[in-house]
């Protein structure tokens, strides 16, 4: 929850514009929230027009009135907007009222300090023109007896009370460790006029994590990130091309007259910059000059110099060591100290980028798995990144995110995909776990959500397929990865025993019954170099 600190000397006058239009119109349904037990003109809950607001401003003025304003221009309206971000959504009147009385409290407005109270007003108003949910809260520093409320330190004050209020009512925390990039109005304007499923940058989010992830070295990033069909180029370091400082990509134009729109890697994401996911490639002199050549190729519109694994199609062997690996992340996760951010943020950045890898491979729009990496992008991005800390080695999701973006997903494929959803779970039952427990109730409950709420339609999915088969049935309409095309594993009668050991109550499908159509419905769409921007 971010606040908004503004003073000045005319309360009639702000009372006048928050219940009014608005400078585009946006202003509507005003409502008065809350406010100070000395409020009797206007009940809280009650609609407002410009004569309440003019009866609420005279009345918030009265101790100023009587006793001046202090020292001569001396500013005595205190105003703060407490907003949350768009993709937060919006509270009801009642969790508001609640923030509206916490944050009074806590600046020392109530009385509660011992001091005379303020008088005060909590209003709403409806969203922003970015879509961000917020309330305003207007203030008389002069107190009911003639003493001026402390304005010492009132920014800081005004954020550390939002913090804490954030805690309290699950909130993302804004000033905690995490931190995601904005977006500007009118990328949503943009998105809504084009008649796009998702923001150009949500996409490019998925499609760089995916390929981050699955990818071992630099040189392979690069070539992923060119077959997913996205335009790449690299900003060389100054004084020639021979050596890449950073990069950035935009969604490929649906006709000639559009023009791209590019964005750097570190304006997508925090963690998305390139020396942040060089951390979790391997670098050797081979890999570097590799990663150039590659880099070249891209900015001069050359194919790529090689191939490499992105190209093949993954082994049973893979799948097997990938699965058990996702299980030893988890076992080692438990052990990750609390303050450890960065160790936490690299669990989290390849968790996301391997459900993104399976968004790109299965959902024509962003269903699920876009959401559920989504959700764990958050914690992946830190304020402040530590200077490098060596770390002993750790298990990873990487090979999670190449199975998951190279492999078709169908009845022979279902339940070692099954299994592996099973193991990502748990790492998110960990960082779900952790945000608990540091107080962070906000993103524990975007984590929470996704993982049982999401990925439950996924895992429906996966088991009707699985049904289908064991029972050698044609494919059930509406599935959605029907179009999918298998991959017949090796030892699958022991893969299918172990799915059963780790979803105990999981429905069945009696035989000869057509397993019944999932909730997703939607089909695949093959690889994402086929598919386009999902529009």
């Amino acid at each position: 929850m971010i606040p908004n600190v503004t003073k000045g000397d005319r309360m009639v006058g702000l009372i006048n514009y928050l219940v009014g239009p608005g400078r585009s119109n946006e202003h509507r349904d005003q409502r008065l929230l809350a406010a100070s037990e000395s409020i009797v003109s206007v009940e809280v809950g009650q609609r407002l027009d410009a004569d309440s607001a003019l009866a609420l401003g005279r009345e918030m003025d009265i101790p100023k009135s009587v006793f001046g304003a202090g020292k001569e221009g001396a500013r005595h309206v205190f105003h703060v907007s407490l907003s949350l971000s768009a993709d937060e959504g919006q509270l009801s009147d009642e969790a508001w009222g609640k923030i509206a009385h916490g944050f009074a409290e806590k600046m020392g407005f109530t009385g509660s300090d011992g001091k005379p109270p303020c008088r005060w007003i909590a209003i709403h108003h409806g969203s922003s023109k970015a879509g961000n949910d917020h309330i305003h809260v207007a203030v008389s520093m002069v107190r009911e007896d003639g003493t001026r409320w402390s304005q010492h330190k009132d920014f800081k004050r005004a954020q550390d009370a939002c913090a804490e209020l954030e805690e309290e009512h699950g909130l993302r925390v804004v000033r905690g460790p995490h931190a995601e990039r904005g977006y500007h109005p009118k990328e949503r304007e943009r998105t809504v006029a084009m008649g796009a499923a998702e923001l150009d940058r949500d996409r490019l989010q998925r499609v760089l994590r995916a390929a981050s992830t699955a990818s071992m070295d630099e040189a392979e990033f690069v070539r992923r990130l060119r077959r997913s069909g996205v335009l790449v180029r690299p900003r060389f370091a100054q004084g020639g091309t021979g050596a890449v400082a950073g990069y950035s990509v935009a969604l490929r134009p649906e006709s000639r007259a559009e023009r791209p729109v590019w964005f750097g890697g570190g304006k997508i994401a925090r963690d998305l910059t390139l020396p942040q996911l060089r951390k979790g490639w391997n670098v050797t002199d081979e890999t570097v000059a590799a990663a150039l050549a590659e880099w070249q190729a891209a900015a001069q519109g050359k194919r790529p110099t090689t191939e490499g694994r992105e190209v093949h199609e993954p082994t049973a062997a893979e799948w097997e060591k990938a699965t058990a690996e996702v299980g030893q992340l988890y076992e080692r996760m438990k052990t990750v100290p609390l303050d450890d951010d960065a160790l936490w943020a690299q669990a989290a950045r390849e968790t996301s980028g391997a459900f993104a890898a399976w968004s790109l491979r299965t959902e024509a729009v962003p269903g699920p798995l876009a959401a559920t990496a989504k959700a764990l992008a958050r914690t992946a991005q830190l304020r402040r990144f530590p200077p490098g800390v060596e770390h002993a080695p750790m298990p990873s999701a990487k090979g999670a995110g190449m199975l998951l973006m190279q492999t078709s997903v169908g009845p022979s494929t279902a339940a070692g995909h099954a299994l592996l959803l099973a193991q990502l779970r748990n790492t998110m039952r960990a960082i779900h776990d952790m945000h608990k427990t540091a107080g962070r109730l906000g993103d524990a409950e975007r984590v929470r959500a996704a993982a049982m709420d999401k990925l439950t339609i996924v895992r429906a999915d996966l088991q009707a397929l699985q049904t289908q088969h064991a029972t050698e049935q044609a494919p059930a309409a509406g599935s959605r990865w029907l179009a999918a095309a298998p991959r017949v594993e090796s030892e699958e009668e022991t893969v299918q025993r172990l799915v059963a050991q780790s979803f105990p109550d999981a429905p069945t499908t009696a035989p000869g019954n057509a397993p019944e159509q999932t909730q997703s419905g939607a089909r695949s769409a093959g690889p994402e170099r086929d598919r386009g921007r999902g529009r």
